[in-house]
C-alpha cells in the first residue's frame, strides 16, 4: 500500500491549492448531532478568522453545511463522532464518505455496551471508538470501568480516538463542570496502552499544551498517532505552527492526522486546511502525509480506496 501512496504522492507533488488541485484530504475529527448545541460561540478562539464563523441552527443545516465544506476542499472520508442516530443520518447522506466514531453517554462512558459496539462494528455503522472525550465528564482514561472496551478495540483492530489536551475557555464554569485541565494530560493514557500491545489509538488535540508528552509517547508506542483538530483554526498560527513544527522535528511526521473538529462551525474546515498547506516549514510531501497518507495507513484502506479516492 506504501508504494501506490508514494506514487499518487508524486504524481500530486506540484500543488499549490488542495482546493483548486483536488488532491484527496482525510478529515479524523468531526462532529455530528441530533440537535446542534446552543449558546456556543467561536469567539474563545485566538483567530481572526475564527472569530467569525458562523454556526448552523439545525442539525440538518450543519451536515450539509459540512457536506458542502467537504466537496470545497476534496475531503473524500471524514471520521464523524456523534449519537448514534446522527451518525446514520450521515452515512445515508453520504454513503461511503464517513467513518463514525461511537461518542459518549450521559454518564461520560460510551453509549454503548461493547456487544452493541461490536454490533455496530459488524454493521459498518462505527469503526472508531471516540471522540472519547473523558475529560470533560471527570473522567481519566485507564478508569476501569473502560477496560472492556479497550480489550475489544485491541482484539478486534477498531481504532480509539481519544480527546487529549485542552477544551473551551470556561468550560467548567458552563456546560463541563468535571473538566480538570490535568486529565487532558497524554502520559494518563500510559497505563492502557502499556497493557495492550496491540491498541491502536490517537491523541486528539495532539495533547496540546502538552506536547512533549504527547512527543514520549509517541516515541515509546508506535500504535499512537496524533491528530491535530482544533488547533489548525482555533489557536494562534504561530502557537499552531509552533506545536506542529515540534511533532515534526521529532520525526512523526508520517503519524501525524488531519482533522479539524469543526464542532458546530463548518467553515473551520477551510480555515484548517489552508493553515496547514501555508506551513513554510512542510514540505508538499510531509502536507500529502498529514492530509492523506498518514490516516490510509492508520486506518488501513486498500489500494482499490485508495486509488478511488485519488479519481483512478
Amino acid at each position: 500500500m506504501r508504494t501506490i501512496i508514494t506514487f499518487l504522492l508524486a504524481i500530486g507533488a506540484t500543488t499549490s491549492t488542495y482546493a483548486q488541485e483536488r488532491l484527496p484530504i482525510i478529515d479524523m475529527h468531526l462532529h455530528c448531532y441530533t440537535e446542534v448545541p446552543s449558546g456556543m460561540r467561536a469567539d474563545w478562539a485566538d483567530r481572526t478568522d475564527a472569530q467569525a464563523l458562523t454556526a448552523p441552527t439545525s442539525a440538518e443545516e450543519h451536515m450539509r453545511a459540512t457536506l458542502s465544506e467537504m466537496d470545497r476542499y476534496n475531503v473524500v472520508l471524514a471520521v464523524v463522532s456523534g449519537p448514534e442516530a446522527s451518525i446514520r443520518a450521515w452515512h445515508e447522506a453520504a454513503p461511503g464518505r464517513f467513518i463514525g466514531g461511537a461518542f459518549l453517554g450521559d454518564d461520560g462512558l460510551p453509549e454503548h455496551s461493547v456487544d452493541s459496539l461490536r454490533a455496530l462494528v459488524e454493521a459498518g455503522t462505527v469503526g472508531v471508538l471516540g471522540e472519547l472525550a473523558l475529560q470533560y465528564a471527570g473522567i481519566a482514561p485507564d478508569d476501569p470501568r473502560l477496560d472492556p472496551y479497550y480489550d475489544y478495540l485491541e482484539a478486534s483492530g477498531v481504532p480509539l480516538a481519544l480527546h487529549t489536551g485542552l477544551g473551551p475557555p470556561g468550560g467548567p464554569h458552563s456546560f463541563a463542570p468535571a473538566f480538570r485541565v490535568t486529565l487532558g494530560r497524554p502520559t494518563l493514557f500510559e497505563p492502557v496502552i502499556a497493557r495492550r500491545p496491540g491498541l491502536r489509538a490517537y491523541l486528539m488535540h495532539a495533547g496540546w499544551p502538552y506536547i512533549d508528552e504527547t512527543k514520549a509517547m509517541m516515541y515509546i508506542y508506535p500504535n499512537i498517532y496524533a491528530d491535530i483538530g482544533v488547533l489548525a483554526w482555533a489557536l494562534t498560527r504561530e502557537a499552531f505552527y509552533s506545536a506542529l513544527k515540534e511533532l515534526v522535528e521529532a520525526g512523526f511526521g508520517e503519524r501525524i492526522l488531519f482533522g479539524t473538529d469543526q464542532i458546530l462551525w463548518p467553515g473551520a474546515l477551510g480555515i484548517a486546511v489552508e493553515t496547514v498547506e501555508a506551513a513554510p516549514f512542510l514540505s508538499e510531501d510531509q502536507k500529502r502525509d498529514i492530509f492523506y497518507n498518514n490516516a490510509a495507513r492508520f486506518l488501513g484502506l486498500s489500494e482499490e480506496e485508495i486509488a478511488r479516492h485519488h479519481g483512478m
